[in-house]
């Protein structure tokens, strides 16, 4: 619906080696208070060191995937922090069995859904996010993985680094590794799923596509060399990519050719959703929301006051969407952010 504002409804030292030690010092001493004093005050202290700790202000934790699933909300992040919550309830963390920065999720419904992050971690969970169970590991790799994607109970995809593929046909019983490219070895940074395609965004420029359900991938060239940190899927033809320094690129065509939107701003873009009014909203660093209206033709930006980094985002409601990223959760009016910077450009004008 179109409204006022007619693109919204209204309602220090030099030795790295030293500050290594230092930190490392730092950090086990601040372990060793914390765990006292959690301890004292009742909060859940894990007796395995390699499990997420219980942290009373997760909430506010660096954050980097949420989604919505029916009532269900799921949110990942650092130190292998998972949060859940159901409709009204408040966030709770899950059991998690490990500590590892968490990147990525996917859930085919309510109770099912995978996380993925460092060492080629992928976690399962079948209750909704309570308790979660290793379905993947490799530590001696060393490769990280960024998103992961299921387009039915049964087959998903795991990217990451270095041209990482993993896939399942199975339910995420087994993984199996696969091959986007086989002379390309950059980092696979985003998936999005259309009805009957995948597109992979990643660096150097570079955006692939299945139309087989990831057997075979091609090679699709925007024109831009700089890396894309985010992609997403309107149908099978329509399709955005964006990246570093505000760069944001439309295909609808499936990504045989694209063209530029001007954004306006410099920041990193980091994730895409599709808006209930048919709008598209994209979010990145320095607190940054570009609105995309239908046509893929128009985009207004605005910033949040702070500035913090945002890095993934669900829509919860009218004009509202609930993010995650630097500082962790937070709930955002749109109406009041974008009215809020229409009248700063307007002053700035006069």
């Amino acid at each position: 619906m179109i409204g006022n504002p007619p693109y919204l409804s209204s309602a220090r030292g030099k030795d790295p080696g030293f500050r290594c030690a230092l930190r490392l010092c730092c950090g086990l001493f601040l372990a060793v208070i914390w765990t006292h004093n959690w301890a004292e005050d009742g909060v859940p202290v894990p007796e395995n060191s390699s499990w997420s700790w219980f942290a009373p202000l997760a909430e506010k934790s660096l954050l980097l995937a949420v989604g919505k699933f029916g009532e269900r909300m799921i949110a990942v992040g650092e130190r292998g922090h998972i949060l859940y919550k159901q409709g009204q309830t408040p966030w709770r963390q899950g059991d998690v069995p490990t500590q590892l920065l968490l990147t990525g999720l996917s859930f085919s419904d309510e109770r099912h859904g995978f996380a993925v992050g460092h060492d080629a971690l992928i976690l399962a969970t079948s209750d909704g996010g309570q308790s979660w169970r290793k379905a993947h590991e490799a530590i001696g790799e060393q490769r990280p993985l960024l998103d992961i994607r299921f387009w039915n109970n049964l087959s998903g995809i795991a990217v990451g680094a270095y041209g990482y593929l993993l896939r399942t046909e199975d339910g995420g019983e087994s993984w199996h590794s696969g091959v986007v490219h086989r002379d390309h070895d950059f980092h696979l940074n985003a998936i999005a799923i259309a009805p009957d395609r995948i597109y992979l965004a990643a660096e150097a420029g570079f955006v692939y596509r299945s139309d087989d359900q990831g057997h075979h991938w091609k090679v699709l060239d925007p024109p831009y060399d700089g890396s894309f940190s985010g992609i997403h899927a309107i149908d099978d033809n329509k399709v955005m990519v964006f990246g570093l320094r505000g760069h944001l690129f439309v295909s609808e065509d499936a990504g045989e050719h694209w063209r530029a939107l001007a954004t306006g701003v410099q920041s990193t873009l980091t994730s895409a959703i599709t808006l209930d009014n048919g709008q598209f909203l994209v979010i990145g660093h320095g607190g940054t929301l570009l609105l995309v209206d239908s046509s893929l033709r128009r985009v207004h930006r605005a910033q949040l006051f702070d500035r913090k980094a945002l890095s993934d985002a669900v829509q919860i409601g009218p004009n509202r969407i609930l993010s995650v990223g630097e500082g962790g959760i937070r709930v955002i009016d749109l109406y009041r952010v974008f009215m809020d910077a229409l009248v700063d450009r307007r002053r700035q004008d006069d």
